[in-house]
């Protein structure tokens, strides 16, 4: 919820910025419009990558390849009305933002991914602001215009920053009790994702539960579900590709109740399970921790390919 949330903050700025370049572009020289186009395509590839990144988790070159995309967009828009320096600067910038923010999308750990996201807009909303007096400066509108009064009275500018916060805050709230957000959005909240102790008595006699993930080329099914803590679980691990997968929990502490593959059998160890081509393979374990895991394949470039999900153990 926050990524949609904040993509449409994201669209709705670059919009504005771009229409008004439209509009006023008779009045911008050449030198501003590629600052222009080079800042809001560097904005837009970042911003956008970060989130892509962070939504194709395992995925990066999809990711890339749409942060890219975001970034060329915003700047080719805003270069264009200008000159061709303007576009090529623009949609350069973009592109390298866009690389660049799906990599740190990919890399950021779960548990810091909402924070991270809201850093990001604080950038982008700061620096679009100070794109729009530049060019308010440049295409010579009313120096008593509202614009102008609100950058050069401090007071008004940190009022004008929060309220624009709180309501992004709230906003966010409210999405999320109202859609009830999904494991794979929710992995990003600090207090989900934050591995403390359950509490739950680890219980084998509990009836246990069975999950089965199936793999294929290159994905699971189902990429996301849920667990309790404290409740046994026989996982089933079905092999229906042409080649080897596995998967691992991502610091996922368990008890296990038989002895992994590799020949341990002992409390606090990570579920780690392999099937080749065709075969099925089972686990039994009791999750001893609350929070939200990634799992993944193990088998080099499986990752990469989009072999990856998410556990929420409550």
């Amino acid at each position: 919820m926050s990524i949609l949330l904040t993509g449409i903050i994201v669209t709705i700025l670059s919009l504005i910025v771009i229409v008004f370049v439209f509009i006023k572009r008779k009045k911008i020289t050449c030198m501003i419009g590629m600052m222009v186009a080079m800042a809001l395509g560097m904005l837009v590839g970042l911003t956008g990558g970060l989130l892509v990144g962070i939504l194709y988790s395992g995925n990066l070159f999809f990711s890339t390849l749409l942060g890219m995309g975001f970034g060329f967009l915003a700047g080719f828009l805003t270069g264009l009305p200008i000159s061709v320096m303007a576009i090529i600067d623009g949609v350069l910038s973009g592109i390298m933002g866009g690389m660049m923010g799906a990599m740190l999308g990919e890399m950021i750990s779960p548990e810091h991914q909402n924070s991270m996201i809201r850093v990001m807009l604080v950038i982008f909303v700061g620096m679009i602001g100070i794109v729009l007096y530049m060019l308010q400066q440049e295409t010579g509108f009313n120096r008593f215009s509202f614009i102008n009064k609100i950058f050069h009275n401090p007071l008004l500018l940190s009022i004008v920053f929060l309220l624009f916060f709180y309501t992004y805050n709230h906003l966010y709230n409210e999405l999320a009790q109202d859609h009830n957000v999904p494991i794979k959005n929710s992995h990003m909240s600090q207090s989900m994702t934050h591995n403390k102790s359950s509490g739950s008595p680890l219980n084998s006699s509990t009836k246990a539960k069975k999950v089965v993930i199936e793999a294929t080329e290159f994905a699971y099914f189902p990429k996301d579900f849920k667990l309790s803590a404290g409740q046994p679980v026989t996982l089933i691990f079905k092999n229906s590709g042409e080649v080897e997968h596995d998967i691992e929990f991502e610091n996922m502490k368990v008890s296990l109740l038989q002895q992994s593959h590799h020949g341990n059998h002992s409390k606090n160890q990570t579920v780690h399970i392999h099937s080749l081509p065709g075969k099925t393979a089972e686990i039994r374990f009791i999750p001893v921790e609350s929070g939200v895991f990634r799992f993944y394949c193990t088998v080099p470039g499986h990752k990469e390919s989009g072999m990856v999900g998410f556990v929420e153990v409550s």
